[in-house]
């Protein structure tokens, strides 16, 4: 049995269960450059839609023990070095009281693991997974891709 807490972790069976926030652009495309698998999500950003988040409701979380997250993230294209992208994952509503991870990415050579841990305050709650970019130039899109998502106890 599997101790990983989200579904669909993979993107293998599309979007569902992940919800989209409103004003967030994202897609689960079919890519031979998915880091495990044949697909992976993407998460658009632009210099007016600057920030996108995806959201999946965990449920039965035990809240005596820490949990681990680990995930792949990389960018479609690279960026120039006066932009970036701030990568982070967060549970609950309040990304700094929920805070699990966060990183810096502008390369697209390869995929990047971000990982972290935290104690779940509540057993029913909401992981959040956050792209925000700058952009200044010529540049006035990335595409944050991300694939394998575990949040385990085990």
């Amino acid at each position: 049995m599997s101790c990983n807490a989200v579904s669909n972790f993979g993107f293998e069976a599309g979007l569902s269960p992940w919800t989209v926030a409103p004003g967030s652009v994202a897609s689960v495309l079919a890519d031979p450059i998915a880091y495990s698998g044949a697909s992976l999500l993407d998460i658009t950003t632009t210099v007016s839609n600057p920030a996108g988040t995806v959201s999946q409701p965990l449920t039965g979380l035990d809240t005596s023990k820490p949990y681990n997250l680990l995930l792949w993230m990389r960018l479609r294209d690279r960026i120039s070095s006066v932009n970036s992208c701030t990568v982070s994952a967060h549970l609950g509503d309040d990304p700094e009281a929920g805070a699990i991870a966060s990183d810096f990415i502008w390369d697209a050579a390869n995929w990047m693991l971000l990982n972290g841990t935290v104690t779940p305050t509540a057993a029913d709650t909401t992981l959040n997974l956050v792209a925000r970019c700058s952009f200044s130039g010529e540049v006035t899109e990335a595409h944050v891709l991300w694939d394998e998502v575990t949040f385990s106890d085990c």
